[in-house]
């Protein structure tokens, strides 16, 4: 069998996915959907290695990420290879896996060498392909109502940051649905990552001072829980890491949170931002890490301009499994202009920090450019390692 492995790096952690055979499938390692940037000499890699990390002293908050490295770091890069092979059966070390290939959903900050230090660590060649365009072949490759034509804006909303684009989408008489883009990404610095700093500080703001910082990890993971109950209920209680440690029950409420000064603003930044990029869409598409928070949701939502808000049931891995059904679906997306689109930065875009011996890395702020030549304005040749489309291409997307 053959597929594609979608990867999207955020700050603290990368979320890879397999599409074989018409599902994208998370890898993980082994614990957490979402793998910790955390390596290391006797600590191991990712899960493993933020838990050893955090294996003695208390529980406080600026702990929660005292882990994270660098995730384009060989070490990172290499553990990544070694942990696809072992969810593929191979051998590890292997280099690359027969009949795969990368697709890196190239968020603000991403190298614009990043596809080489993918090659340097034995993972293959690798195309990119921005936040707006993995979200889009995430939503085009769900089954259900189809993608309404019109004014389309996609919000994918990261760890640290938050892109959105707009588009508009045709379908003419018996043709295919075809995606234009129509303005520039607006990049604001603003995500989940926000929302995650402050319920972890109710938490331990309740905590016995004799919590272990052991289940930080956990403490991260019952965050995420957490977000997606509350779409589900206006308030719950929290059940997550250190529920036994509290003073008292906490109760998290999604009004307040929402209302809290640390987020506040960036929620009102992301509400102008979208009505600043298309003021009446049909339709927005938001996923991402940070959509699992449903305030987001309800941010894009205009109720007078009746625009449906489409978000999936696993936001966390969308843009991965977006960047893995891009070589698939890219052909419904019109070719950007030659002249491109300037991005229309709203705050700080993250920084990379330099690698050793490689000199400084250049952030890429056009996250739509492919230095392969596979980006949308450029043709794709599948080599003999991709799949034939139709093999993959879930039933109700086959001609």
């Amino acid at each position: 069998m053959s597929g594609f492995l979608g990867v999207d790096v955020q700050h603290s952690s990368t979320v890879p996915a397999l599409l074989e055979g018409g599902r994208p499938l998370p890898v993980g390692d082994g614990l957490r959907v979402w793998i910790p940037h955390a390596y290391g000499e006797g600590l191991g890699w990712g899960s493993a290695a933020a838990q050893r990390s955090l294996a003695s002293g208390r529980a406080t908050a600026d702990r929660l990420l005292e882990w994270r490295r660098d995730p384009w770091d060989a070490e990172f890069l290499t553990g990544l290879r070694d942990r696809v092979a072992r969810y593929l059966g191979l051998p590890e070390r292997a280099g690359p896996a027969p009949g795969y290939r990368v697709v890196l959903c190239a968020g603000p900050g991403t190298p614009a060498d990043a596809e080489e230090y993918v090659e340097e660590a034995g993972l293959g060649g690798a195309l990119r392909v921005g936040p707006a365009e993995a979200l889009l072949c995430r939503r085009l490759a769900s089954p259900g109502q189809p993608l309404p034509t019109g004014a389309l804006l996609a919000v994918a909303v990261g760890e640290r940051w938050s892109v959105l684009a707009p588009f508009r989408a045709i379908r003419s008489d018996g043709g295919p649905l075809v995606l234009t883009r129509t303005g520039p990404d607006t990049v604001l610095a603003y995500g989940g990552g926000e929302w995650t700093e402050l319920l972890v500080g109710q938490v331990l703001a309740r905590c016995r001072e004799d919590a272990p910082a052991a289940d930080l990890l956990a403490l991260a993971d019952g965050v995420q829980e957490c977000a997606a109950r509350l779409a589900q209920a206006d308030a719950v209680e929290w059940q997550g890491a250190y529920a036994e440690r509290l003073f008292a029950p906490l109760v998290v409420r999604g009004a307040e949170l929402a209302a809290d000064p640390a987020v506040a603003d960036g929620l009102h930044l992301l509400r102008q931002s979208a009505r600043a990029a298309v003021p009446h869409p049909s339709s927005v598409v938001l996923g991402g890490p940070g959509a699992v928070w449903p305030a987001m949701r309800s941010a894009l939502t205009d109720p007078a301009a009746g625009a449906s808000v489409w978000c999936g049931p696993e936001p966390a891995t969308d843009l991965a499994a977006g960047a893995a059904w891009w070589p698939l679906l890219r052909s419904c997306f019109a070719p950007v202009p030659s002249a491109g689109y300037a991005v229309h930065a709203v705050g700080a875009v993250p920084a990379i920090p330099a690698q050793p011996d490689r000199g400084p890395n250049a952030a890429s702020s056009t996250p739509s450019t492919d230095r392969s030549g596979s980006g949308p304005s450029g043709p794709f040749s599948p080599d003999s390692r991709c799949p034939d489309p139709l093999e993959v291409l879930p039933p109700w997307m086959r001609p």
